[in-house]
């Protein structure tokens, strides 16, 4: 697929097929991840990936308990509150994998590097044939200290995005964006 075309057609996915991403994809997919643009060369970036639905499952009712037990905090999310009690809702969309990164905060441009990072790893899944969602509501519960030391990230290290992947049950049509407001 050229880089363009790409661009052009890649959209959140929210469905998936039912199979686990090998490894070594995951794997290849987080190493194109960091040829992204860094800020003084730092690659402050830490990855994490989970697969099997199962334990994916159990991470989204806990993110889904927690929201729902302290959403006075996240006013932002008052619009989903029906969400966090739908037993059909997987704030993962039932994916069979998950993809953190983690910014090394000694480093004063990791969010944007990772951010970079995610744009990097969404575009080449797609060009793979994997979907992939950004996951704002797993922010709180990723950065958590307990999840951290679960998962053996360092505390230096914050959230910058959690993503969903999975092969695309079908392709998508382009996405629609508003026309750009360009200034001067």
């Amino acid at each position: 697929m050229e880089t363009i075309q790409c661009i052009e057609t890649r959209r959140s996915v929210r469905k998936y097929q039912d199979r686990e991403i090998p490894k070594e994809v995951l794997d290849r997919l987080i190493v194109l991840g960091t040829k992204a643009a860094t800020g003084s060369n730092m690659q402050p970036w830490g990855f994490l990936t989970i697969q099997g639905k199962d334990v994916i499952q159990e991470i989204s009712e806990e993110i889904k308990r927690e929201l729902a037990e302290h959403l006075e905090q996240y006013p932002h999310l008052m619009q989903y509150k029906d969400w966090f009690s739908n037993p059909d809702f997987s704030v993962f969309n039932h994916a069979s994998d998950i993809l953190m990164i983690y910014g090394n905060t000694n480093t004063y441009y990791y969010k944007e590097d990772g951010c970079l990072a995610a744009a990097n790893i969404m575009l080449a899944a797609h060009d793979m044939g994997i979907g992939s969602c950004w996951i704002g509501f797993a922010e709180y519960h990723m950065n958590s200290k307990t999840f951290k030391e679960k998962y053996h990230v360092p505390q230096e290290y914050e959230l910058v995005c959690t993503m969903s992947l999975g092969y695309e049950i079908h392709e998508l049509k382009p996405p629609k964006r508003k026309d750009p407001v360009i200034f001067g």
